[in-house]
């Protein structure tokens, strides 16, 4: 039940962002998202789906984040301590506005891709 530091593993995911997966069991899931370099902030905004519940809690920096709706797309700037919620199946994605921006997801059910 204890996930320590010093044993979780911190996993390239692209040229720009790492990702350490933390607690997990039982249906719940969270995980570290640092992204290491800010990008303009007309930067395409990359977008991606899940069947997991997900909430994301701004640690540090500031990011564009875009939720697509079925009759729109919204598009919100978030900073340290905002946090969001995405329903089941939501296409939603963002990019870093600084330097060092850190998100702290957390998923049910668990990410089972972020655990190979």
């Amino acid at each position: 039940m204890l996930f320590k530091a010093e044993n979780l593993k911190l996993e390239r995911v692209d040229d720009n962002t790492l990702r350490q997966v933390g607690a997990h069991g039982e249906g719940l899931m969270d995980a570290l998202v640092i992204f290491e370099h800010a990008v303009p902030a007309d930067t395409p905004i990359p977008f991606h789906h899940h069947v997991h519940v997900q909430t994301t809690y701004v640690l540090r920096g500031a990011f564009k984040f875009a939720v697509k709706y079925p009759d729109h797309t919204e598009v919100q700037e978030v900073h340290a301590g905002d946090s969001i919620y995405f329903p089941s199946d939501h296409a939603h994605g963002c990019i870093p506005l600084a330097d060092d921006s850190r998100l702290l997801d957390a998923f049910t059910p668990i990410r089972e891709d972020f655990l190979r």
